[in-house]
């Protein structure tokens, strides 16, 4: 049974589609709410009765871009089954991250942004629930990867599991997000960096399996 969204859910995604979008053309901090209210063709009261502050709205603009990417996943790369040995596991989430560049630039510009944004806002009371559950599988996944890599051997884990997230999953996916945010050496507009990412995942994995 399709279910008809309500008016006020089509008005918040409505939001939320215009924010993403002047969040990734000018950056967070440069963006108003007057100016989001204004491109979405609603008032300022109306907006700020959505989210109460740009943090929410911030927030909840990742959320959705993050849960609906992952929707777009095949359900079978989402299993964790006996016979996937972890050593796949990681190339497929390395080899994710570049398809992210090739595919969802903007996306891996926003959460970079959004990163930088959330830890510097000085709020100590950041609702951040319903994102850190769009995550949840994903961090699970991960998790499962590193404990079964201790029974089948396929990748060295004789470091914390969080160092070992660090140096492999988060390298691959900051250097995916500055290279889509043209952030690198000598970029040029339009080229297609994906070589480098792939000698780059090459590394990681040499370095994992050493």
């Amino acid at each position: 049974m399709i279910i008809k969204k309500s008016e006020k859910d089509e008005r918040r995604e409505k939001i939320i589609d215009v924010a993403f979008r002047l969040f990734v053309d000018k950056k967070i901090e440069s963006v108003t709410m007057g100016e989001i209210a204004k491109e979405a063709g609603i008032g300022r009261a109306t907006l700020f009765r959505y989210f109460p502050g740009k943090l929410e709205l911030v927030i909840a603009v990742n959320t959705k871009e993050w849960k609906e990417y992952f929707d777009e996943l095949p359900i079978y790369h989402l299993r964790q089954t006996d016979c996937f040995q972890r050593i796949g596991r990681l190339i497929f989430t390395l080899d994710s991250f570049i398809e992210m560049y090739q595919t969802h630039k903007a996306l891996l510009r926003y959460n970079d942004n959004f990163n930088h944004y959330v830890s510097h806002s000085g709020r100590k009371d950041l609702q951040m629930d319903e994102f850190n559950q769009a995550l949840f599988s994903a961090n699970t996944r991960f998790h499962m990867m590193y404990e079964k890599a201790k029974e089948d051997k396929t990748f060295k884990t004789d470091m914390a599991e969080e160092e070992f997230m660090r140096v492999t999953v988060h390298t691959m996916m900051t250097a995916c997000a500055y290279y889509a945010g043209g952030f690198i050496w000598g970029s040029k507009e339009n080229e297609d960096y994906t070589p480098e990412l792939i000698k780059l995942k090459e590394m990681i994995l040499a370095y994992v399996k050493a």
